[in-house]
């Protein structure tokens, strides 16, 4: 009788410990979706700073052009 448990309590804890690598792979593809979508925010916002840098270098160069135009 002893015998017959022992294997059925093997197969609990193999099942249990098949959730639990299930619930940590969950846990993990969750974890990389959040990173991939943290290292896209920090791209958009290092493309728009981008975008302002240029913009500003612009607007000083033309400010530069049209300080020039006043000098004796």
């Amino acid at each position: 009788m002893r015998f017959l448990c022992i294997p059925h309590q093997g197969n609990k804890i193999i099942l249990k410990q098949v959730q639990q690598l299930q619930n940590s792979t969950l846990s993990m593809r969750e974890c990389m979706e959040e990173m991939a979508n943290s290292a896209r925010k920090i791209t958009e916002t290092g493309n728009t700073l981008g975008d302002v840098s240029g913009n500003v270098r612009k607007s000083i160069e033309e400010i530069g052009g049209q300080v020039d135009q006043f000098k004796v």
